[in-house]
């Protein structure tokens, strides 16, 4: 009987999936009728076995991690980028472009009270007026400049631009019209008797930077090889050399080549603010560019 039983057993996973011959079959159930053994055995194998549940859920709250670092570098990567771009953009669409003087480009007129009024003609969507003291004649000095922007010509309309200087009966009062191209200060108003003529020059404000930025990153490119076996110091290189690199491009995409300029803050503050968000850009660019190898050699 013990021997019947390890026959029917060895055959019970196929007389289970209805594998067998009929007379095999016949042979098994007539066994089972009388062996409560093989019954259970049978049994169990027509249970469908309970697996466990995976409890650990680690690998997948790390996968959704990195799947959430990436979608957070992809929209940094993308909003530094346009933003770098669009700065750029309206930089240069709002660069002064300074008019030279004509008769036809302003009104010179001193008001009852001693205020001299100078109003622009359509032309001039822009202004500046500086004031100075001559010690040496005791005249009040203004430098007027006028200009106009393509962002103002085509999209925003500041009317007519006008300017207000008050009278002072302590000093002579002088205002010149700085024309910003290299030819000399126009006086419009007061005598030239109070004090001599001035010329506004441009300044090579931009230039120092621009080189101070390119031997950086000569200097960081020549340790980051001399140092390449030393890896913790060249992860913060690999990092440094782009910070000249991002200044170099913005000032290259706002002022391209050129280095003279009338108005040096703001057009050294717009580099840095788009050298800002190059940097940002270059850095995300570059670790979705690393993340993406990674994934491809996993596979």
């Amino acid at each position: 009987m013990r021997k019947e039983c390890n026959i029917v057993k060895d055959l019970l996973p196929l007389y289970a999936e209805h594998l067998v011959s009929e007379d095999t079959e016949s042979f098994v159930e007539e066994h089972l009728k009388t062996c409560g053994e093989c019954r259970r055995e049978l049994k169990k194998i027509q249970t469908p076995a309970q697996l466990a549940p995976d409890v650990n859920t680690a690998p997948l709250k790390t996968l959704k991690k990195k799947l959430l670092l990436k979608k957070i570098q992809t929209i940094v990567f993308t909003a530094a980028f346009v933003l770098a771009v669009a700065i750029s953009v309206f930089s240069v669409l709002t660069s002064p472009d300074y008019l030279p003087y004509s008769d036809r480009l302003m009104q010179v007129t001193k008001a009852p009270g001693g205020t001299i009024s100078i109003v622009f003609d359509d032309s001039v969507t822009g202004y500046s007026c500086t004031e100075a003291l001559d010690s040496s004649t005791n005249a009040t000095i203004y430098q007027i400049s006028a200009w106009n922007t393509t962002w103002d010509l085509h999209v925003s309309n500041r009317g007519t631009q006008t300017v207000l200087i008050p009278s002072n009966s302590e000093t002579d009062i002088q205002v010149y019209y700085c024309q910003n191209n290299g030819s000399e200060d126009i006086l419009i108003y007061g005598s030239s008797d109070a004090g001599g003529g001035t010329m506004a020059l441009p300044r090579l404000f931009l230039m120092p930077y621009f080189l101070m930025a390119l031997i950086t990153f000569a200097v960081l490119i020549i340790l980051r090889l001399a140092l390449r076996n030393k890896k913790a110091v060249t992860v913060w290189m690999d990092r440094a050399i782009f910070l000249p690199v991002s200044y170099m491009l913005a000032h290259i995409c706002t002022k391209g080549f050129c280095f003279r300029t009338y108005s040096p803050q703001r057009d050294f503050f717009i580099i840095l603010l788009v050298a800002i968000f190059f940097y940002c850009a270059i850095l995300s660019g570059i670790r979705l560019y690393q993340s993406g190898r990674e994934r491809k050699k996993q596979t």
